[in-house]
């Protein structure tokens, strides 16, 4: 396979209207090659093909030299720059329909990526909260499994000593009762006594006799 030899006058002519060499060699070629006004036309009629601007290849050589003079007319240019105009056109729609698909992916990209912050955020957080759960929890382990420990020991140490299990003393309410009427009833007493012995000793000076009350008196106190 091999590009198709066209008229090299015409070909020029094509490539300064503007026209790229591929779609010019195309023109040329499946025009048959005769004018410049033909391979336009071709141009035209079929401009919108997808493989317009790909250089054609054929299995056998062509080479037609047209011994006739070609000249580019006023409505040969008018045509071509209406072409190209128009490929300039379709130029910039593709291009801004381009931009426009391209502005979407980056939008749709950055929420993407806010969206992955956030749930990244909110999962370190969660974390965050579980380790620290996780670290008062332990320590409360600890703290209980000290407290037991002390208090193992402190029972092992005792029963080392020969003392007997640590139990809290607490007297009965009565006893306490007890012990404050006998507290509060003892000085009167006292007192009661010896306002008894003044008065036995001054009854012994007037009468020089002890009465029966003293007498009962001295043998209580013994």
């Amino acid at each position: 396979m091999a590009v198709p030899q066209v008229n090299k006058k015409l070909l020029d002519e094509l490539e300064a209207m503007g026209f790229p060499r591929p779609r010019a060699t195309r023109a040329l070629h499946f025009s048959g090659n005769s004018s410049l006004e033909a391979a336009i036309e071709w141009v035209i009629d079929h401009e919108n093909d997808s493989d317009i601007d790909q250089m054609p290849l054929v299995a056998v050589d062509i080479n037609l030299d047209s011994p006739q003079t070609f000249h580019i007319t006023e409505q040969m240019k008018i045509k071509a720059q209406e072409l190209r105009t128009k490929e300039h056109k379709k130029k910039e729609v593709e291009e801004k329909k381009l931009e426009r698909q391209r502005e979407k992916e980056r939008i749709r990209a950055s929420k993407d990526l806010t969206e992955a912050k956030q749930i990244l955020e909110s999962n370190e957080k969660q974390r965050y909260l579980a380790l620290k759960k996780k670290e008062k929890e332990e320590e409360k382990r600890a703290r209980e499994k000290i407290l037991k420990k002390l208090e193992h020991d402190k029972v092992e140490r005792r029963s080392r000593l020969g003392l007997p299990p640590e139990s809290p003393s607490v007297k009965p309410a009565t006893h306490l009762l007890q012990e404050k009427t006998l507290q509060t009833s003892l000085p009167l007493k006292s007192v009661t006594n010896a306002e008894q012995m003044r008065e036995c000793l001054r009854s012994l000076k007037r009468n020089h006799q002890p009465d029966s009350s003293c007498l009962f008196l001295f043998i209580r106190l013994e």
